[in-house]
């Protein structure tokens, strides 16, 4: 087709396209075109805008519904724990009142026991560590030294016991075998370890090493540890009184009165 008859038919339709001239170079064609394609991208990049936004909204809902599911159990379990603590001390001392009636009678004591075992090995932390020394005592007593060694034990060994408390079960285990010690090096290896950890608990530790030192057939290398340690005792802030004292009358005993 010839561009005169293009001409021609372009300008009998001059609402459509324009003169004949604007098949040529056409400054304002040519911004009419530019605006269109600026619409179509406006538009396409809205389009994109909003369905980023609803991915964006989806994952939103998705955090704020699992926080609020995790915001929910931590709040349930947390109560389910206060309740249960509470109803734990509510068991420990009733069988602490049981056991300090001077009238309790067999079945008393029995039910007593029961309730502690049962809280020793099912009671939450804290409650269950209590009952579990208290179990131990009544067992000692009762002269089930396997068992209350089991007792103290499962206080050492809980990771969600108070560390004092861990520390006064491990004193009260290892003190229960130092008179005839079915192996001598653990022994003394437990009391080290709690002597070097410090605290309330390290002089007493000490205070084993000494007796453990001057059983019977003690060596002179073990007289003289025994007599370092004993001195040391004496001079500590952490002992208490009466251990100061304890220490200071085996002292004299070798001659070292200070």
């Amino acid at each position: 087709m010839s561009v005169r008859v293009c001409e021609a038919f372009a300008a009998t339709v001059p609402h459509l396209y324009g003169c004949a001239n604007s098949l040529k170079t056409d400054p304002a064609g040519d911004q009419v075109a530019d605006d269109f394609i600026s619409q179509i991208d406006e538009e396409m990049q809205a389009q994109r805008l909003r369905a980023m936004a609803r991915r964006i909204g989806a994952v939103a809902g998705v955090v704020v519904l699992v926080g609020a599911i995790g915001g929910g159990v931590w709040g349930w379990n947390s109560h389910a724990r206060h309740v249960a603590q509470k109803a734990a001390s509510a068991r420990y001392f009733t069988a602490m009142a049981a056991l300090s009636d001077p009238k309790r009678d067999a079945a008393a004591l029995s039910k007593a026991t029961a309730t502690l075992q049962d809280l020793a090995e099912h009671g939450p932390a804290g409650a269950r560590s209590y009952a579990a020394l208290r179990l131990a005592d009544l067992q000692v007593q009762a002269h089930q030294n396997a068992a209350a060694l089991q007792s103290w034990k499962s206080v050492a060994d809980d990771s969600a016991a108070e560390p004092s408390l861990r520390d006064m079960a491990r004193y009260m285990g290892l003190n229960a075998q130092t008179a005839a010690p079915a192996d001598p090096k653990a022994i003394r290896s437990g009391y080290e370890a709690l002597a070097q950890g410090g605290g309330a608990w390290a002089p007493l530790a000490q205070e084993g090493l000494v007796a453990l030192d001057l059983r019977s057939g003690a060596t002179a290398d073990q007289q003289k540890e025994a007599r370092r340690i004993l001195t040391q005792i004496v001079s500590s802030t952490n002992a208490t009184e009466g251990v100061r004292a304890r220490a200071q009358a085996l002292l004299e005993t070798f001659g070292d009165a200070g």
